[in-house]
Order: structure tokens, then sequence, then C-alpha cells
């Protein structure tokens, strides 16, 4: 009789098993797609930053570039700062025969 029970009991115990093994896996699995799914989510967030950034500089250089580049060419034999009046801070150069001088946008430069 013994044999009996144990040949009923030894299926049980492993279908058992097994059971608990599945049910284990599915609350794992179900774990590990919320975490994906976060993840995703954080993802489609910070992509979307991003793309809010890049077409706010995007802009700034459409702005940059509408501007018009400062340029103060002078004719040779012309005098650059009429009667001597120099800025503060600007050094005198000289390449080739011809002055220019460097002068600093801010003061203390």
């Amino acid at each position: 009789m013994n044999k009996k029970y144990l040949a009923l009991a030894l299926p049980a115990l492993i279908l058992g098993l097994l059971t608990l093994y599945a049910v284990n896996r599915a609350s794992a699995s179900s774990e590990e797609r919320d975490s994906i799914g976060n993840s995703m989510e954080n993802l489609v967030k910070r992509v979307a930053k991003l793309e809010a950034q890049v077409d706010a500089l995007q802009e700034q250089i459409k702005d940059l570039a509408s501007r018009p580049s400062p340029r103060n060419l002078t004719v040779p034999g012309t005098p650059s700062f009429p009667g001597k009046n120099i800025p503060p801070g600007a050094t005198e150069h000289e390449i080739n025969g011809m002055k220019y001088w460097l002068v600093p946008l801010k003061e203390g430069m």
C-alpha cells in the first residue's frame, strides 16, 4: 500500500512544484515588464526633452546667423581713430607697414 500512495503522491508533489515555479516566473516577468515599461517611459521623456533642447539651439543658431557680423574695415591711408582718440586698452600693432589696433570688448581684458 505504501507504494500505491507513493506513486500517487510523487506526481502530485512534482505538479505542485512546477506550479509554484510557473507562478513565481509569471510574477517575476510582470515585474520585469513593469520595469521595462518604466524605462521606456523615462527614455521617451528624455528623448522629448533632448529634442526640445535641440530645437532651442537651432533657433539660437538661426538668430546668430541672421545677425550681421561685426566688422570694422578701414581703407589704408585713412586714420582709424580720428584725432588719435584710441580707445582705452587698445594695443597698436603693425603688419607690412599697416597699423592696426586690438581693442578689447570689455574693460579689464
